[in-house]
């Protein structure tokens, strides 16, 4: 008797993502989540370049400025609060310089569009079909950046507009990078702000567009992240205190899935053994003590993939 609806992975993808090629991570705060799973295995990624973004049409908006590397021009920060601001980044990208905020956003545009090009697979994860626009203009905005709510128009999107504004992220990306492999997944997040029944509806609408870009283009992938949460996981100790977003426990499971899913034999232990060289360096960073054998790892780690070589030097100087 079985009392688990458990998830499995899909063999067939296995082997899709590894150390030797960079992947591109956007979208909601879940993007985060994964994104730090990878990181701290060492792998080469970029994770939300302009911080969360978590409705289809921002985050098409968002990967069109990325593909034309189109820098923010300083007329369209706006001053709030004393700070800088962009509608498209995240506020951990606003400043109390004009000049020096846009700098700081044309770099990151660049970054992103590197990641780009030279990823190899792009995950994308939806929060919403909850979005809203500037009233003075109709810009779609991907932050609010707490202005008032009279500035906004909100609306809920379609099944059409998801869409169309998936279907163009998927060409956006291949007309810098014909190659890519696109991997959707719909965050297990619960936004319940509207109610248990508009959640419900937006992550169906989510999941219905995905499936719909799907059968029109090749390379076009999902990741039951949201499945995992309800089906799998299905019980309240697996959120956090404000009964919406997962766990830690949590999203570790899933991104045990997500690697047996995407990631070959070789290269899950590759992650393993790269997880216990961040573990031990995050410890030194936090006034642990530090062990004799972290050189030995690494030299380890960089005879195994000399690859990992440049992103083992990039995770130390970047202090993460």
């Amino acid at each position: 008797m079985e009392f688990r609806t458990e998830v499995s992975p899909e063999k067939a993808c296995e082997g899709l993502i590894d150390h030797c090629r960079p992947v591109l991570l956007i979208g909601s705060c879940f993007t985060d989540n994964i994104g730090a799973c990878m990181r701290d295995d060492l792998f080469d990624v970029m994770v939300n370049p302009f911080g969360p973004i978590y409705n289809p049409a921002s985050l098409r908006l968002a990967l069109s400025v990325i593909a034309e590397c189109a820098p923010v021009p300083q007329s369209a920060l706006f001053l709030h609060e004393g700070r800088y601001h962009s509608h498209l980044f995240h506020s951990r990208y606003s400043g109390n310089s004009c000049e020096s905020t846009a700098q700081i956003m044309k770099r990151q545009i660049e970054l992103a569009r590197q990641a780009l090009v030279e990823a190899s697979v792009m995950i994308v994860t939806l929060g919403t079909t909850r979005a809203f626009s500037l009233r003075e203009n109709g810009i779609v905005v991907a932050n609010c950046h707490k202005l008032p709510s009279s500035a906004f128009k909100e609306e809920t999107l379609s099944l059409s507009q998801c869409i169309s504004s998936l279907t163009s992220m998927v060409d956006t990306a291949r007309s810098v990078n014909p190659d890519i492999t696109v991997i959707f997944t719909v965050s297990p997040l619960r936004y319940l702000g509207q109610g248990a029944h508009v959640n419900a509806l937006s992550k169906s609408t989510l999941l219905l567009a995905v499936d719909s870009v799907m059968s029109s283009r090749q390379g076009v992938g999902y990741f039951p992240s949201f499945e995992i949460m309800m089906d799998d996981l299905r019980d309240y100790r697996f959120y956090a205190d404000d009964m919406k977003h997962p766990t830690q426990q949590a999203v570790r499971y899933i991104y045990e899935i997500f690697s047996s899913t995407y990631f070959s034999p070789a290269t899950r232990d590759l992650a393993m053994q790269s997880r216990k060289l961040t573990r031990r360096l995050a410890h030194r960073q936090m006034g642990g003590t530090p062990t004799d054998d972290t050189a030995k790892i690494i030299e380890e780690l960089t005879t195994a993939n000399p690859l990992l070589a440049p992103i083992i030097d990039r995770y130390i100087s970047n202090g993460l």
